[in-house]
């Protein structure tokens, strides 16, 4: 039976393989796999799981790959939880999640096995490339509301927290990011993003949705081999996350252009990208757009911004996506900014097993802990988050506004601000910031810059140069190390 109405994940699969099964679907740096072939190892999987109970946890760990795809599709076909754990993850956070989830096997690749070695002993750790081939195809039925996938997030602080997200979640932010961003069949697009994280997750349900190809990279840190990528494939989409860009337009800016113009698309998220990139890569964009979003692992897709030359709002992460609600629970040290709230299909409902977390979702309503303000036609501003702010001498301050004001000087690539200990005001500002290349910008232009555009408090007492940010794999910068960074 042809599929027309779907409710699950596994269905964008069978609808593409319905309706073209020889298509290349994923070509990784080794080998080209088909929609049919995808669909054949995936349900391989499946039956090698027909073990467990419904609905029971599978964890995953397995880096950018096919085996990714197969296994994470092979979990939700035979009707279970994907529990995605991103390869580079710390023993105490493993042990964490672990316990939290409750898998009931583990699949991994020899390479990460080690990695379990002290886990408790009646789990089923399963080697990915001893799992046998099956060719008998059992059917599951799955429900919209059964959950499909679960993923844990610390943010910058604080204990892991277990989100898990329904098929009809996914189902609804895939179709707003298809009717926002116009995904076609004939997209082909370069994926460096980390598929354990929901970023790349997403694109990777777009691409099984609308049956495209995906041009799968293992990690984003090798700017030339993306940009080759690019020429080769004759790629019409990029999705990279805000660092990956600027690096690209301020290090290897002629390649960028002769890859690039010709890109109908280039999608980022909603870690600050500044206007200078998104300018750079208007020009390089012969009739192509960019493109962020604004969203959370429990909020997916919340907002997009297409950016244009004509309507400005370098800064905005855009408007809410259809049938998505936002509002700011106002802040009365901050004026008009506050807390971001999200309402809407694309939220979950509760954390995974985790009572605390849940105060933050009321009458499904989202706290995001994020610090935003909407402008009078309804377009959405990040201005920081809340475990950010800095008080100095009572006063409230949000690093992102300092940071925008330094950003912009020409010889700044990027500026990131924290609060340090004082004995009188309590707090200062410190800013970190990234040269751009040959630039010779020195710490009193900053300074001076900044007292022209700022209040006093707000001014940094000290500037440290650095060459590079600590981040988190996903491009998050952690503020908190540079805190102890002297």
């Amino acid at each position: 039976c042809k599929i027309t109405h779907m409710n699950s994940i596994p269905e964008f699969l069978k609808r593409s393989v319905e309706s073209n099964p020889k298509k290349i679907a994923i070509v990784t740096q080794d080998q080209e796999y088909s929609y049919e072939e995808i669909d054949q190892m995936s349900s391989s999987i499946a039956k090698n799981l027909s073990i467990y109970a419904k609905n029971s946890v599978v964890s995953m760990m397995l880096e950018n790959s096919i085996e990714f795809i197969t296994t994470y599709l092979g979990i939700l076909k035979s009707s279970k939880i994907a529990h995605i754990v991103p390869p580079n993850i710390s023993e105490t956070n493993l042990n964490e999640q672990i316990i939290s989830a409750k898998p009931k096997c583990i699949i991994s690749s020899k390479q990460y096995l080690m990695k379990f070695d002290g886990l408790e002993d009646n789990l089923d750790i399963l080697d990915i490339e001893k799992m046998p081939l099956e060719k008998e195809v059992e059917e599951n039925e799955l429900k919209t509301n059964d959950f499909a996938y679960l993923i844990y997030t610390s943010g910058t602080t604080g204990k892991p927290k277990g989100i898990a997200i329904t098929h009809a979640n996914v189902l609804f932010s895939t179709k707003n990011i298809v009717n926002k961003l116009k995904y076609e069949e004939t997209d082909r697009e370069i994926l460096p993003l980390s598929l354990s994280h929901s970023f790349g997750l997403g694109c990777l349900h777009t691409g099984l949705y609308v049956g495209s190809t995906i041009i799968l990279h293992k990690n984003s840190t090798d700017i030339r081999k993306i940009l080759n990528s690019i020429s080769n494939s004759q790629a019409t989409t990029l999705a990279a996350v805000p660092a990956t860009l600027s690096k690209m337009v301020e290090n290897f800016y002629d390649k960028t252009r002769l890859s690039c113009k010709d890109l109908r698309l280039i999608i980022t998220n909603s870690t600050t990208i500044s206007e200078n990139t998104v300018k750079k890569i208007m020009k390089i964009l012969n009739k192509g757009k960019i493109a962020t979003y604004y969203g959370l692992t429990e909020a997916s897709r919340s907002t997009f911004m297409i950016f244009d030359e004509k309507l400005g709002k370098y800064n905005s992460v855009g408007r809410p996506a259809s049938s998505i609600e936002i509002k700011i629970d106002p802040n009365d040290d901050l004026k008009k900014k506050g807390e971001i709230c999200i309402k809407g299909p694309n939220v979950i409902k509760n954390y995974w097993e985790n009572e605390e977390m849940n105060r933050n979702i009321e009458n499904g309503w989202l706290r995001t802990s994020d610090i935003g303000h909407l402008d009078e036609e309804g377009y959405l501003f990040l201005d920081g988050r809340i475990d950010d702010m800095i008080n100095v001498g009572g006063e409230k301050v949000i690093p992102n506004e300092i940071e925008k004001v330094v950003n912009e000087l020409e010889g700044i690539e990027e500026a990131v601000v924290v609060g340090i200990p004082h004995d009188t005001f309590g707090q200062v500002i410190k800013l970190f910031a990234k040269k751009t290349n040959k630039s010779e910008i020195h710490e009193s232009e900053i300074i001076g810059y900044c007292i022209k555009k700022l209040e006093r408090f707000k001014v940094p007492v000290s500037i440290q140069f650095v060459d590079e940010f600590p981040r988190t794999e996903y491009g998050k910068i952690k503020r908190y190390e540079l805190k102890h960074l002297r």
